[in-house]
């Protein structure tokens, strides 16, 4: 596997993630906010580690906390595929 590939992979899932949350964005604008399409929409799901307190790392010297989410939708992922379709069509 080439490096060119892994950061074209990289560059597709920053571009799906923004192109994720302008749509995430748009909706919550024009959808109101009490439908389940709304709901569906929007309702997201963290996954990542590094909220609690046992995230802790200690060196001796040193300690400190680490972590990272990522927040998925069903508009991320539809912004995902939208930005894999155009990157990939324009490659």
């Amino acid at each position: 596997m080439k490096s060119n590939s892994i950061l074209y992979v990289f560059v597709v899932l920053i571009i799906g993630m923004l192109l994720g949350t302008i749509l995430s964005l748009l909706v919550s604008e024009l959808v109101p906010s009490e439908t389940n399409v709304f709901k569906f929409l929007t309702n997201t799901k963290a996954i990542g580690w590094g909220a609690d307190n046992n995230s802790w790392v200690q060196l001796g010297f040193m300690r400190f906390r680490t972590g990272l989410y990522i927040e998925v939708s069903v508009l991320s992922i539809i912004g995902f595929f939208v930005s894999w379709y155009f990157l990939r069509y324009f490659k």
